[in-house]
């Protein structure tokens, strides 16, 4: 045999190979499309793929938010702890401004979440004319970076510089976080709505415009409490077990759902609204306390305080008003101010 036909035979045996690699893999193409199953395995395979809530995380944006808390049940102070007034860096109380003076508008932000930060988040300012469901104002908007929830840096402080109406008056501020991912979007409107006055034996007399600014008329009814933000309590000492615990189920500390329910149970307790009366012996006259609003319209509300005889010291009293028209039993925030009177006895 001489080589010419050696080399014309190994070819024709590597073109049959080959012939036969090409029939096997388009066999394997036909069968893998017959079972979807392995196509989708191949796809999920893929860069594009879901992720899941155990990977995703997204801030919690918060401030001291009065509708949002009064959904849960718990008492508030329209005395924003959250929100206050500085002229050159010192801090002055917001029913105590002067008109066409520039103040600093600060918002203290938390947030929720120790997984993700905001960062650049918007921060929107506004006021109102004082008085329950007015129109907004802007003031204007700013951004702040957000760490994580225990993180240094955290809570932020967000500032924005207001210059007062030149009427004299009494003013409501707000401030609203901006953020389109947000974990919980309820608790980012933080509203600071206070006034003063002295008892004048022993009475003092509140008068401010209540609006709809709504598209269907409400059924307004007004309620007062005294409730106000208690005194932060001390972190609890933790000290070591000199002693082990032969039980081991005394022994595990609880999951973090357990002590988040445990708080929030202990929260519900503490401030639930229901247990802020008005303190015994004062009397609190709002007149009227119940009545319609049709869309646009305002109504003019006296609160009329009676303290007890002798008093001296500085009551709080809340004035909230409810929207009652769709449902009674299950009104609906629509504003609030806080009323302060001050007796010298």
């Amino acid at each position: 045999m001489n080589l010419r036909v050696m080399i014309i035979e190994l070819c024709f045996v590597v073109l049959l190979f080959l012939i036969m690699m090409l029939l096997i893999r388009i066999r394997r193409k036909q069968r893998r499309a017959r079972r979807p199953g392995l196509r989708n395995r191949k796809e999920s395979s893929r860069p594009c793929a879901t992720v899941t809530p155990q990977v995703y995380r997204r801030p919690d944006p918060m401030i001291y938010d009065q509708y949002y808390l009064m959904k849960q049940g718990i008492a508030v102070t329209w005395d924003n702890p959250d929100i206050h007034l500085e002229l050159g860096g010192v801090p002055v109380p917001s029913e105590s401004i002067l008109p066409a003076t520039t103040y600093d508008v600060v918002g203290q932000i938390w947030n929720g979440s120790t997984d993700a930060p905001a960062v650049n988040m918007p921060v929107r300012f506004s006021y109102l004319t004082f008085g329950i469901g007015q129109k907004r104002v802007p003031i204007g908007e700013t951004a702040v970076n957000l760490p994580v929830k225990g993180a240094p840096g955290s809570p932020s402080f967000a500032r924005m510089k207001w210059t007062t109406p030149s009427a004299a008056g009494h003013y409501c501020l707000q401030v609203e976080l901006i953020w389109s991912d947000d974990a919980n979007p309820g608790n980012n409107l933080g509203q600071e709505n206070t006034n003063v006055k002295p008892l004048n034996s022993p009475r003092a007399k509140f008068t401010f415009p209540v609006a709809n600014d709504t598209g269907r008329d409400q059924i307004l009814v007004l309620e007062a409490d005294s409730y106000t933000v208690p005194d932060r309590r001390p972190c609890p000492d933790q000290k070591p077990d000199r002693q082990p615990d032969a039980n081991p189920d005394r022994r595990r500390s609880p999951s973090p759902a357990d002590e988040l329910a445990r708080r929030q149970q202990l929260a519900q307790a503490l401030h639930d609204r229901h247990k802020y009366a008005v303190p015994a012996g004062w009397r609190v006259d709002i007149m009227p306390r119940e009545f319609v609003l049709a869309p646009g319209a305002e109504q003019q509300v006296t609160v009329d305080i009676t303290a007890i005889d002798g008093y001296a010291g500085r009551q709080a009293l809340n004035v909230h008003a409810f929207d009652v028209s769709v449902d009674r039993a299950q009104p609906r925030l629509t504003g609030g101010v806080t009323l302060y009177v001050t007796g010298t006895g």
